[in-house]
């Protein structure tokens, strides 16, 4: 099994989560609220593989992001090591500092990743984003517009068809928790490419192409 998260900033809002087996077929799908509420559905399927898209470490030298700590990143260039090597791939994603906006997301995927740990789960930082790029090239709209999230689907569709079933009755949240999913599935195959420093954190992207366009 390989369980996907696509993490929110809070309780309040729900994450999306997908479990898929080792045939690639879904065996759940739906929204979460609470760290225990995913930690219950985790242990329901023991997955191999937890693929959470958020911040899983900070960087290296701070022990939090709080502007008023007195803490400060031993490197003096933005973000983690990963996230400027995605840069460098032209890859945009957020940037771990004390001045991000996803802040509380940060402090939850950590916590996050501290209790599966505790059950045994092996855990993995992934950026979906960076993982359709590898997979299908990159969107030519945004996954929040409808034409983004039908060419979403129908990519999803094409690498992996057991998906079928289901895809058209999924937004993007639960379309991103699907990309996480696979991309433990191919962690787990020794299919993806570690980014970053591992003492400060990797993120997993795949190197499969699964019929990427040219140019994409």
């Amino acid at each position: 099994m390989f369980f996907g998260i696509d993490l929110t900033s809070k309780e309040a809002k729900p994450s999306a989560c997908l479990c898929l087996n080792d045939k690639l077929e879904v065996a759940s799908y739906g929204w979460l609220y609470t760290d225990s509420d995913i930690v219950t559905e985790v242990n329901l399927y023991s997955p191999w593989v937890i693929a959470i898209d958020a911040p899983l470490n900070l960087p290296l030298g701070l022990c939090c992001l709080e502007e008023s700590c007195a803490c400060q990143p031993k490197s003096p260039w933005k973000g983690r090591w990963c996230e400027r090597e995605l840069a460098r791939k032209r890859i945009p994603c957020y940037f771990t500092t004390k001045k991000s906006i996803i802040r509380r997301m940060v402090y939850r995927g950590i916590k996050l990743k501290g209790e599966l740990g505790q059950h045994g789960c092996e855990v993995i930082e992934v950026y979906p984003y960076a993982s359709k790029v590898c997979l299908f090239g990159k969107p030519e709209r945004p996954k929040t517009t409808p034409e983004g999230l039908l060419w979403l689907r129908q990519e999803l569709t094409t690498a992996l068809p057991n998906l079928s079933p289901h895809v058209d009755k999924w937004n993007h949240d639960l379309c991103d928790a699907a990309i996480a999913a696979y991309t433990g599935f191919l962690y787990a195959q020794g299919r993806t490419e570690a980014v970053g420093d591992a003492e400060e954190g990797l993120i997993y992207i795949p190197t499969d192409s699964c019929g990427r366009r040219e140019g994409g």
